[in-house]
């Protein structure tokens, strides 16, 4: 058979029915964790004590044929974006480089190891809505939601950095290696110039393996000097 007579998936489902059936899932536990759902832009806000979290879901159409669920997390502390807007102002080129934390869907693998291939899974049908749908709901319940518990003070990020030094690394970003070192300065409970080389020298490997911007070297550098 000729590949062009080859018929493709055809989407059983519209938007509206996934974007319902995600906050029937979600919707009441992130209420009961103090989550406000902003539908015009499908976000979960809340305000703790001393900082900010925003869970912006997104929604990546390929229609007629799939639709795609990504989800973008912030962390929001006012002490860290005064430091942040000292080095940054210069060179930023979205808001969102301010945020103590920045993480997406990638970021979390999910409770079960095989999850990456839900992840990954583009919604055609229904059955596909209840595989992606369950994984998301579980990882935003048990995962997602208790990591913002944990990073609600600049006390409880500095023992998170100093339980896992390679976190800020491993999640590939620049602004959340800066926090990393911040955090430190702030809650005074590490050595700053220490943390600053090993750090430096964690951004070394990454970058060599490719698996990091060099910029996040000058991105560091920039942040250490403004620390001093």
């Amino acid at each position: 058979m000729d590949s062009n007579s080859k018929q493709s998936p055809t989407l059983e489902l519209w938007l509206r029915d996934i974007q319902a059936y995600i906050y029937k899932l979600t919707g009441g536990f992130m209420k009961n964790a103090r989550f406000e759902f902003n539908r015009s832009n499908y976000s979960y806000k809340r305000k703790n004590k001393t900082s900010q979290d925003e869970l912006s879901i997104v929604f990546i159409s390929h229609f007629p044929i799939s639709y795609r669920v990504d989800f973008q997390l912030e962390i929001w502390h006012s002490a860290i974006r005064e430091i942040k807007e000292s080095f940054m102002s210069e060179i930023l080129n979205k808001e969102s480089n301010l945020c103590s934390i920045i993480l997406y869907k990638k970021d979390f693998p999910g409770i079960d190891a095989d999850s990456t291939e839900i992840r990954d899974h583009s919604i055609y049908n229904y059955r596909d809505l209840f595989m992606v749908g369950d994984w998301l709901a579980q990882t935003l319940q048990y995962e997602l939601v208790p990591f913002c518990d944990q990073m609600s003070s600049i006390a409880h990020m500095d023992q998170f950095f100093t339980a896992h030094p390679d976190w800020s690394l491993n999640t590939r970003s620049g602004g959340n290696i800066c926090t990393d070192l911040i955090v430190g300065k702030l809650n005074k409970k590490r050595d700053l110039h220490q943390r600053y080389q090993q750090l430096m020298e964690g951004l070394r490997q990454k970058i060599e393996s490719r698996q990091i911007d060099p910029e996040s070297r000058q991105l560091l550098t920039l942040c250490y000097e403004s620390l001093q």
